[in-house]
């Protein structure tokens, strides 16, 4: 018996992110191994949105590599998600094959507009003086394809960026050059902060998830079309078989998803034990 909600209404967090190039005395990777050194929660006093629906990690880095190292981000995520329109989908009956990922992360427009304030405001955080003193070229940043091989970890991609990470923090005309043809892609910062229909478009094509993957299993009640599984995890329709991660979840937290996951799953196991 096929269920109608399986993999429909997938959901995560939209994120979008503006970087800038850290100065050499500002960069925290020698003191931490962790990229994320400050979460700020906001609230966007949309009507019907619960208080924090908001939320913005700074990042000393951006990824594993020398370039990465100096390039910081203020990254900023909707919280509290009404896009509920993504799904996923097999792409055939060979199981080797990667199944369609579809999270249409910005289908509902509150999500989009909030995203787009988000981004103001941290534009005016980068252009405050204690942080323009510790950084240069601000840039709208997205994970593009160059972006992405790059970040594959061998050898080749650690010898290009420690190259690469000696020219940047020489002169700052190359260093200019080198992020607006090597690192930016479509917009500029001047771009997307003096037209608002640039920085719609760029929030539009640059928004990704935060890795908080749910709701295409959702857990509801036997009547719910949509529901795949019940309250203590058991598919409908079928013996011996439970789903317990995020897939469960009715709609994504307003919150990180690993502690909910857990809760679900010693919830779940209980019932089980029982």
């Amino acid at each position: 018996m096929g269920l109608a909600g399986v993999g429909q209404r997938l959901m995560d967090h939209p994120s979008i992110s503006l970087s800038s190039f850290v100065r050499r005395g500002a960069r925290m990777n020698e003191h931490t191994r962790r990229h994320m050194q400050l979460g700020l929660r906001y609230s966007s006093g949309l009507e019907g949105a619960p208080k924090g629906d908001m939320f913005v990690v700074v990042l000393s880095k951006s990824a594993w590599h020398a370039v990465g190292a100096q390039i910081g981000s203020l990254l900023t995520f909707v919280n509290k998600t009404y896009s509920e329109t993504g799904q996923i989908k097999l792409a055939s009956r060979d199981p080797t094959q990667e199944p369609v990922v579809e999270f249409n992360l910005l289908s509902d427009r509150r999500d989009l507009e909030r995203l787009m304030t988000g981004f103001r405001k941290m534009t005016a955080l980068q252009m405050s003086e204690q942080v323009k003193a510790v950084t240069d070229k601000p840039f709208p940043a997205a994970y593009t394809d160059r972006v992405r091989k790059i970040g594959v970890v061998n050898a080749k991609n650690r010898i290009m960026t420690s190259i690469a990470a000696k020219l940047m923090d020489g002169p700052a005309a190359l260093r200019h050059y080198m992020i607006d043809n090597f690192v930016v892609e479509g917009f500029t910062f001047d771009d997307v902060i003096n037209d608002d229909e640039a920085l719609e478009t760029f929030v539009r094509k640059s928004t990704i998830g935060v890795w908080h993957a749910s709701c295409s299993c959702r857990m509801g009640r036997a009547d719910d079309p949509m529901s795949v599984v019940d309250t203590e995890g058991r598919v409908k329709g079928m013996q011996g078989l439970r789903v317990v991660d995020a897939s469960i979840f009715p709609v994504v937290p307003c919150a990180n998803t690993n502690l909910p996951t857990l809760m679900s799953a010693e919830k779940i196991a209980d019932a089980m034990m029982r």
